[in-house]
């Protein structure tokens, strides 16, 4: 239930040139589906996870070297989540392969999809390998995880990418990827540690999801001050009671069950309710329990969850109790505690 500053190979200084004299990443905002709330009989799925005003995703490409010397240790010190779409292929990545490893036994480290080589792709017969390729590499990073599962995805910028959208499309649902939203980060679409920090109180301000993509951070290309990046973790921490910091893929479960979850209220009366709770989502790959809140009787203070073999007791706030259930996971019966 609740359940060193290093320098870029020349090819690599290429592309981030590449990437910057032709423009090729949105300065738009990013703007996921955010279906609005579902609710039945004083029962409603809350927008974000924990009741969460905002959500929020820190993103990493390339494999860049200074985001284990500088992004990895800051992420684990705040206990803050970063996805890190990694490049698996390359010889970047073969020369900090045991760094990578052993980063991604980190809780805070969630490893995703940028292709097996950034050389980008001209038909979707060169894009098959790309994908399967990389897939390869991350799931050997984590060979207990249950087959299939999602993985993140992040288009590679400044090299070709000539596939239509349906193509692609289809690609990464063969392979089981989550296509992550478009691209905005420093130091191309924001040019100070402030204007990253607006980028938090503007997702919390409208209730939305934003996210920022980095590359080098203190050192390799394209490349993030330490400082600018440091103040935006002191500002994901000030606002962690309004923010859920995630990963792309719970991200994209949590809105994809949302949008088809559908709440029943199977009986109610003084002293318990039992609620069902369904989404039309496939089990297999969306198993992400959804924040509920159910209004109780006024004389309930404590309430004891129940789904399954789980339970959790949890306080009444202000008439209403919070809980997270996974839909599909069984009746879920809410009692009084005395």
């Amino acid at each position: 239930m609740k359940f060193t500053r290093t320098s870029l190979p020349s090819a690599a200084s290429s592309l981030a040139l590449t990437v910057l004299s032709l423009g090729l990443f949105s300065t738009q905002p990013l703007r996921a589906a955010e279906p609005a709330a579902s609710a039945n009989e004083g029962t409603q799925i809350l927008k974000w996870k924990d009741g969460k005003k905002a959500a929020f995703m820190l993103g990493f490409d390339d494999s860049a070297p200074s985001q284990l010397q500088n992004v990895v240790p800051e992420l684990e010190k705040r206990k803050i989540i970063g996805n890190f779409y990694l490049v698996t292929g390359n010889g970047l990545y073969a020369a900090l392969k045991r760094r990578w490893e052993a980063a991604a036994k980190s809780p805070y480290v969630v490893v995703a999809n940028h292709t097996f080589t950034h050389k980008g792709v001209n038909n979707a017969e060169e894009m098959e390998p790309e994908l399967a390729k990389c897939n390869e590499v991350l799931d050997a990073l984590h060979p207990e995880r249950k087959q299939p599962h999602l993985l993140g995805f992040g288009k590679p910028g400044g090299v070709p990418w000539k596939v239509t959208p349906e193509e692609q499309r289809v690609a990464l649902e063969k392979h089981h990827l989550v296509d992550r939203p478009p691209f905005a980060g420093p130091p191309i679409n924001y040019k100070s540690a402030a204007e990253t920090i607006a980028v938090v109180d503007a997702a919390i301000a409208k209730g939305e999801m934003r996210q920022l993509v980095f590359h080098g951070v203190g050192g390799d290309w394209l490349v993030t001050p330490v400082e600018w990046f440091t103040a935006l973790l002191d500002k994901l921490e000030a606002v962690k009671d309004q923010v859920w910091v995630t990963d792309v893929v719970s991200w994209h479960q949590y809105v994809t069950e949302r949008s088809s979850a559908e709440i029943k209220t199977l009986k109610a009366d003084k002293d318990s309710i039992s609620l069902e709770l369904t989404c039309k989502a496939d089990p297999a790959l969306y198993d992400l329990p959804l924040t509920l809140s159910t209004k109780v009787p006024a004389d309930w203070k404590n309430c004891i969850v129940t789904q399954g073999a789980n339970s959790i007791t949890v306080a009444v706030h202000e008439g209403a109790v919070q809980y997270d259930e996974l839909p599909g996971g069984g009746t879920i019966l809410l009692k009084r505690a005395e």
